[in-house]
């Protein structure tokens, strides 16, 4: 088996035998590997957590440990624990057994199969990547050719230590890194396929050259791409020479490395940020670097692109419901530019973000470089204590949004502030939380001054668009009719006449008895959303809620004109009788189980029927997935004693 420097192993073709994998599902408790992407709570024998592959406010996924498994009744999710890693981290289904078998201490041997198919391909890329790494790290500190570069680190006042924490190196060029690969067994055409090689004139050469690299590192540690900094005498030649070159270049993307979903210093961040509560988000690698110097280990940063959906997704499963997700950028106009489209990221996919600005003047690495004795040792008191508070005085995402597009709005002309309102407006629209999204309204609405219900109307009807010449062809003399709503059983309109009458019972409905919105068909769904999110909503508040859909409005006003003692006497009191809260919350709970028990069964026969479909198409694959899901929908229906 070749073995590449500094102990990294290439592996070779082979398969995992069932019986190890078997081993390693039983080793790994699926609770304690959900307990990382997601709060639990218990749930009788099981757990219950909000579904960490959808955004959610109340929980809908669940946890079985005696199966092993989970099932989101939300957005269908499910598995075992090679799954929850498989989809959690993207990796291969080889990859995942890898990892949690690391995670047991369990040591894989691998089977000889027929195909010859090398195993673990994503491991031999990392190893590639692993050993560039080292290579570079070696370069930096024992290369007379990098004097340049340990001075350029020295005057940003960082101390060897912290940059052989964060592994920074080297990058000579010129085919050095080739080179040391092929004498350690590694193929140029490795190095090629995670962006280290690249064709030159005379074949493939080093990616980088001449550059200070910082690694940019998965969740678990492993380096999975760069970000290469030119030296600024470099830089400044290259600009007299008329040569446009990016101060910093990265890794483009590779089967390890995706830049619009990876940043840097999650790996060490995640435990700092759960400690302290808070991940803070700044613009460059040296940023990062002076906080975690001054100790702040709960920074990262995004690097060579804008803030994705993907990435506030993962910053804000990081922090959590409790934790604070801050933007730190610089005080510049490129700053401010980012922390706009930052907040309009966030609010898209409903991640709540402060901001804090710098002064014009200073970057986070500037601001805390500064020492008592001026050896990079760490931030003197007084930076710290001003690090601090520009850290408090982070404002809220739409406090941020408002007062950055119009910090004095009364001195607006009415054209500039209907554009600036409608900007703000566009940054609401796609919030998926719609009480969230009528709380922040009202914020803008009183910042600006404006009437909250015209604002409510521009925000239901959309952004502009141009006049259409003529009706649809099937509109008539009132425009196109509304679609026919589906009917509800007798539960089903029970549980929404309590719901709406009844705001005590809306938190027993989702926190207690797990009602999630799926459970009704569209568009029932978004009213449950709407109850539950908002346990103390009025009756105004519920119609606001669903003022677009006519047909639902008018099944809200008939609930809300209907005591619902007076329907419950109907069936189960003698007339004059008092109802009570716990019959009520008993009628609940009979509603409740009758739902999901029917929403779970119609489940199964959806499954069953994609296993028919499968089969036919002999889809073995497919097949198996879908067995799995049979098997969580089964013991789920257990729970409900069917």
């Amino acid at each position: 088996m070749p073995r590449l420097a500094l102990g990294y192993t290439l592996t070779m073709a082979g398969f995992i035998g069932e019986d190890q994998l078997r081993q390693v599902k039983e080793a790994v408790d699926i609770v304690a590997l959900m307990g990382e992407y997601a709060p639990l709570r218990k749930s009788g024998r099981n757990f219950a957590c909000c579904c960490p592959f959808h955004q959610e406010r109340s929980p809908s996924c669940y946890v079985y440990p005696e199966d092993q498994s989970y099932y989101c009744f939300g957005c269908k999710a499910h598995g075992d624990v090679v799954s929850l890693i498989k989809d959690k981290e993207n990796l291969s289904f080889a990859d995942a057994v890898e990892v949690l078998a690391r995670r047991a201490g369990i040591q894989l041997t691998y089977e000889r199969g027929g195909g010859g198919m090398p195993r673990g391909e994503r491991d031999e890329l990392l190893a590639a990547f692993a050993f560039a790494c080292q290579f570079y790290e070696q370069e930096l500190w024992n290369s007379s050719e990098a004097a340049e570069a340990r001075a350029y680190l020295q005057s940003r006042r960082l101390s060897r230590a912290m940059c052989e924490r964060f592994r920074l190196g080297w990058a000579p060029g010129r085919g050095q890194l080739l080179a040391a690969g092929r004498r350690k067994g590694i193929a140029p055409e490795t190095f090629a396929r995670v962006d280290l090689a690249i064709e030159r004139e005379s074949g493939l050469s080093d990616r980088f050259y001449e550059r200070v690299t910082f690694p940019i590192c998965d969740r678990f540690g492993n380096p999975i791409a760069f970000s290469a900094r030119l030296l600024p005498a470099a830089e400044r030649a290259a600009k007299e020479a008329g040569r446009g070159v990016g101060k910093y270049v990265n890794n483009t993307d590779t089967p390890l490395y995706h830049k619009g979903a990876s940043v840097f210093n999650v790996h060490q961040a995640r435990t700092a940020a759960r400690d302290s509560g808070r991940l803070i988000v700044m613009e460059g690698p040296t940023d990062v670097m002076a906080a975690a110097q001054a100790g702040y280990g709960e920074c990262v940063a995004v690097l060579g692109t804008a803030l994705t959906p993907e990435h506030a997704k993962m910053l804000g499963a990081l922090v959590g419901d409790q934790g604070r997700l801050i933007l730190l950028l610089d005080g510049d106009r490129a700053g401010q530019t980012n922390a706009l489209k930052g907040i309009r990221t966030c609010l898209a996919v409903g991640v709540p973000v402060r901001v804090a600005m710098l002064p014009e003047e200073l970057d986070p690495a500037e601001l805390l470089a500064e020492s008592e004795s001026g050896s990079g040792s760490g931030a003197s008191p007084e930076a710290k204590s001003a690090f601090e508070r520009v850290l408090a005085s982070a404002r809220p995402d739409i406090d941020h949004l408002v007062r950055a597009l119009a910090p004095r709005p009364y001195e607006l002309e009415r054209r500039e502030l209907v554009a600036i309102v409608d900007q703000v407006l566009e940054a609401l629209r796609p919030m998926p939380d719609a009480e969230l999204k009528a709380l922040n309204l009202q914020d803008v609405a009183e910042y600006f001054n404006l009437d909250r219900e015209r604002l409510a109307k521009r925000l239901s009807e959309g952004p502009l668009r141009p006049a259409r010449n003529a009706e649809p062809a099937d509109a008539g003399e009132d425009g196109p009719s509304e679609p026919e709503l589906p009917a509800l059983d007798a539960h089903q309109d029970m549980l929404l006449h309590l719901l709406v009458r009844e705001p005590a019972l809306r938190a027993t409905a989702g926190d207690d008895l797990g009602l999630e919105p799926s459970h009704l068909p569209p568009p029932w769904d978004g009213l449950v959303a709407a109850l539950l999110l908002d346990p103390n909503a009025n009756a105004a508040a519920v119609r606001a809620a669903v003022a677009h859909q006519p047909q639902v409005l008018a099944a809200v006003g008939r609930w809300a004109a209907t005591a619902t003692d007076a329907r419950y006497r109907m069936v189960a009191h003698a007339p004059g009788e008092v109802v009570s809260t716990a019959e009520l919350t008993g009628c609940l709970a009979d509603c409740v189980r009758v739902i999901r028990l029917a929403h779970c069964r119609r489940e199964i026969a959806r499954v069953k029927a994609q296993i028919d479909e499968a089969e036919r198409g002999r889809r073995f694959a497919e097949i198996k997935v879908l067995m799995d899901e049979r098997q969580v929908l089964l013991a789920a229906l257990r729970q409900f004693g069917a």
